[in-house]
């Protein structure tokens, strides 16, 4: 068995750098100073984001500039660390133990910054609000509006739809379910984006992947509820709260709204190919934990799953007890990866977990474990395994 666990996993993925780009940031904080919300002598500039070496838990400290209130911060990172989109950002004031929730943050969405090479400055006030992300959206996508359910909060869903779909009449195609799906083809929601529909028309257009349709489906504020398979008291501190909250345990009902609502939906309105073989799903963070038992739990309906950096610290590593008592007939394919940025304890879990599946019979044939060197819990990082994904559920023959 340890020879098994090895072989899962050897599987490593960096990407491949290519050019860098340097940011220069120069931020004005005299307004912040001003209104009492900063003081120098006490208070630091952190800069947070979505791409290592930047992280959404953790700051890199600007330093002052020479003129009272200005701080200046220079960072190289690789043009591909986005996955092709801009780098989401934020500034915060971090004001050390015990600053909790939205505390210090810049107001509003994201920041967005495109790495284009060489050096990029951005010089700005703390706090100003970040202009509009561009929808960028490849091939032919179908919003479908607000789905309802008798099961689960009603959501937005979209449908991307290969080249070829039009003309080719007669073909049917396999469908994947991708979880968060507001994030999955434009960054509008989020400020990055998963870039499926670019990564998919090239591929698709290529002859690389077999053609395919794409179902994103939207998270509501009950995603917690929605992804997480037991309910779990959430710490104060994560929460950003007072006091401790139970959370989470629904993804039975949302199992239902896939299965019973949205799937026979889709299969009447799309030339889809419905059965089990030919019917993913996938997910990050609780998304991957609500792929993992949907593949577990619901094998007649789903043949395969993405699980993407999955959350599974959550209810004291309930997932690995999960795994290790899965008997699910068929078996099906499972992608499951983290990314090495996401934390130490984060990768142990899922070569923990990995390890699991392989004890209950899961071999190289149907498990694919990755670790991504550069990878963090953003979507920039989802984005650059978006490609090897798609490879590993709908590639061609070689």
């Amino acid at each position: 068995m340890r020879q098994l666990a090895t072989l899962l996993l050897l599987a490593t993925f960096a990407g491949v750098a290519g050019a860098d780009t340097t940011l220069v940031f120069n931020i004005d904080l005299r307004d912040e100073i001003a209104a009492g919300r900063f003081a120098p002598e006490r208070d630091r500039l952190g800069l947070r984001g979505g791409a290592a070496p930047l992280s959404w838990d953790r700051p890199l400290l600007a330093t002052p500039a020479g003129d009272p209130g200005r701080y200046t911060l220079r960072l190289t990172l690789p043009d591909d660390a986005t996955g092709g989109q801009p780098l989401a950002y934020k500034f915060r004031i971090e004001r050390g133990a015990g600053q909790e929730g939205d505390d210090g943050w810049e107001p509003g969405r994201n920041h967005a910054v495109l790495l284009s090479g060489g050096e990029v400055r951005v010089a700005r006030a703390f706090g100003v609000p970040a202009g509009e992300v561009p929808a960028s959206r490849t091939g032919r996508i179908e919003r479908l509006g607000v789905v309802p359910s008798a099961h689960v909060q009603p959501r937005d869903v979209q449908v991307w739809l290969p080249p070829g779909y039009e003309r080719d009449t007669d073909q049917r195609y396999p469908v994947l379910y991708l979880h968060d799906g507001q994030n999955v083809f434009d960054a509008q929601a989020a400020g990055a984006e998963w870039r499926v529909d670019e990564a998919a028309e090239q591929g698709v257009s290529s002859g690389r992947l077999r053609p395919f349709i794409v179902v994103a489906v939207a998270s509501t504020p009950s995603r917690t509820l929605d992804y997480t398979p037991s309910p779990m008291l959430v710490p104060a501190e994560r929460l950003g709260r007072p006091a401790p909250e139970r959370q989470g345990g629904g993804v039975a009902a949302y199992a239902r709204f896939l299965v019973e609502e949205l799937k026979p939906a889709i299969d009447a309105r799309f030339r889809t190919r419905p059965g089990v073989a030919d019917t993913a799903v996938g997910g990050s963070s609780f998304g991957g934990l609500a792929s993992l038992w949907l593949a577990l739990h619901r094998p007649e309906t789903f043949g395969a799953a993405l699980v993407v950096s999955p959350s599974v610290w959550w209810d004291d590593r309930f997932v690995l007890r999960d795994a290790a008592a899965a008997t699910p007939k068929p078996r099906p394919r499972l992608w499951v990866d983290m990314g090495a940025q996401e934390g130490e304890q984060a990768v142990t879990l899922a070569r923990e977990l990995a390890q699991r599946l392989g004890q209950r019979g899961w071999t190289p044939e149907n498990l694919r474990f990755t670790e991504d060197t550069r990878g963090s819990h953003d979507e920039a990082s989802w984005a650059r395994r978006v490609p090897a994904m798609l490879e590993f559920l709908y590639g061609q023959p070689q």
